[in-house]
């Protein structure tokens, strides 16, 4: 699939990580009414968010699983990682309330988790075209992100997948039926916002009847 074809209306939009930009890009577009699940965290291993989709994201972020791994932000976040899904949060439980108040804030954390997996399961049981959004994927790994998704999503989908570039934008026409593979910057400059209104320029959000 080339960027051409990946034009057109949809009536839900994902960042797929790897990291907080697919989101920051797609809030910028105007394309993204609601938060994603893993929006604002660390999901490097492309095997652990394939997991997950399979998985239909069950027990995500469950206590049993996260562990503290380290600080980030200037020591002002703690790193948590589910070690099942191999994902991180990153945003979500600041230092300054330290373990204790990691430990009062799971609860809160996990309803909003619980949420927002809710509502993605729901637009991908009923909304017509969803468009997601990864950043870091080759080839193979888009191959078999497309197939869990294929799974997961009852009607139709694309994705787009991001590996970071040069300032321009090259389209990698990768010949899987879903999915649109780009190579252009990732940096917030205007010379990148540039390529970037290019890629998302005809991309449209069309509210859902639901």
């Amino acid at each position: 699939m080339n960027l051409s074809e990946l034009k057109g209306d949809y009536d839900g939009f994902y960042s797929l990580g790897s990291n907080c930009y697919p989101a920051q890009r797609l809030e910028r577009y105007g394309l993204r009414p609601y938060s994603g699940v893993i929006d604002w965290m660390y999901s490097n291993s492309v095997a652990g968010l394939v997991k997950l989709l399979n998985h239909r994201f069950d027990s995500f972020m469950h206590p049993a699983n996260m562990v503290i791994e380290g600080t980030m932000f200037e020591g002002h976040n703690y790193s948590v990682r589910d070690c099942f899904y191999d994902i991180e949060s990153v945003h979500d439980f600041l230092t300054s309330e330290q373990v204790e108040g990691y430990q009062r804030k799971l609860p809160e954390f996990r309803q909003t988790m619980e949420r927002r997996v809710n509502r993605l399961l729901h637009k991908a049981e009923y909304c017509q075209k969803l468009l997601f959004v990864r950043l870091h994927a080759s080839f193979v790994e888009a191959s078999v992100l497309e197939g869990a998704l294929a799974k997961l999503v009852k009607h139709q989908f694309r994705l787009l997948v991001v590996n970071p570039g040069p300032k321009t934008l090259h389209d990698l026409n990768w010949p899987l039926p879903h999915t649109c593979g780009l190579q252009l910057p990732i940096e917030w400059d205007a010379e990148s916002d540039m390529i970037w209104n290019e890629v998302f320029r005809d991309i449209r959000y069309i509210a859902p009847s639901l």
